[in-house]
């Protein structure tokens, strides 16, 4: 008995002398100051970032905005661990060491990680997409939401927000560089006075481009039979529109059309080909 109550105060007096409980103070305290300051760089960077933007930043800069701040954010953490490291005595200089060891043995498992990152390092710095863009890739289609160096992220038409690892983008296409094509397809049946209907596309084309000059890069083109189907032939009719506005052009287009072909008399196919 007397045995147990001297291993008890032995440890009593090794573990919960003034100077340990001091130590042990001094070190919560350290760490508490470390991660709070870690917290608040992170804070402030984000706030800072967001202010720099402010509501008329340019798309490159919305674009590069996300990376800059995960960078940042990266940066201060893994400083914020280092300096808790050494606040608890632990030998960082070893534990590196070690871990580029375990790196080295992680590589392979991450090698898609790191196929991601050089992918979108490659769609960041060539700019080949930015915030706002509308872009298809593979046959999905929709407005860039955010570029990150490991994921691509559009809002397609419905709503739905698609995610795409970098590393999986195979081609890529930008329907907002430069400028964008209206492209209307109309079928009329074989029995139709197509001389009739291409001008009437033609009226209703130069019609519309009075109206909406400045949505016009170019004069509209009548493009005449451009295929051959079961139902009738398909005429199409082309404007050069700024990037991103080819579809409400089209749509605008193509009820001009309809109509105007309908006033004219000429039969049209009940399954009118929208394609673009």
């Amino acid at each position: 008995m007397n045995f147990f109550a001297e291993i008890t105060q032995t440890i009593q007096h090794d573990m919960l002398s003034p100077a340990d409980i001091a130590a042990v103070i001094e070190t919560v305290i350290w760490l508490v100051l470390i991660w709070l300051v870690a917290w608040i760089a992170v804070r402030l960077t984000h706030t800072l970032i967001h202010r720099a933007l402010g509501g008329d930043a340019s798309a490159q800069r919305r674009t590069f905005a996300p990376v800059v701040a995960s960078l940042i954010r990266a940066v201060i953490v893994f400083l914020a661990v280092v300096l808790a490291l050494g606040t608890l005595h632990v030998n960082v200089t070893a534990l590196l060491a070690s871990a580029g060891v375990v790196g080295v043995a992680l590589g392979f498992g991450a090698q898609y990680v790191i196929r991601d990152v050089l992918a979108g390092f490659s769609l960041l710095s060539e700019g080949i997409v930015q915030v706002g863009d509308i872009v298809r890739v593979d046959q999905d289609t929709g407005t860039v939401e955010r570029v990150a160096l490991r994921t691509l992220q559009i809002r397609k038409a419905n709503g739905e927000l698609l995610t795409i690892p970098n590393g999986q983008i195979g081609r890529i296409g930008n329907l907002s560089r430069d400028f964008g094509v209206a492209v209307v397809r109309i079928t009329v049946p074989y029995r139709a006075d197509l001389t009739k209907a291409l001008d009437v596309l033609r009226a209703a084309a130069t019609a519309w481009a009075e109206a909406e000059g400045a949505e016009a890069g170019a004069p509209p083109v009548i493009n005449g039979v451009v295929d051959a189907q079961d139902t009738g032939v398909v005429l199409q009719v082309s404007v050069r529109v700024p990037p991103g506005r080819q579809w409400a052009v089209a749509a605008d287009l193509r009820q001009r059309a309809l109509t105007a072909l309908a006033a004219a008399g000429i039969p049209i196919d009940s399954r009118v080909d929208t394609s673009r």
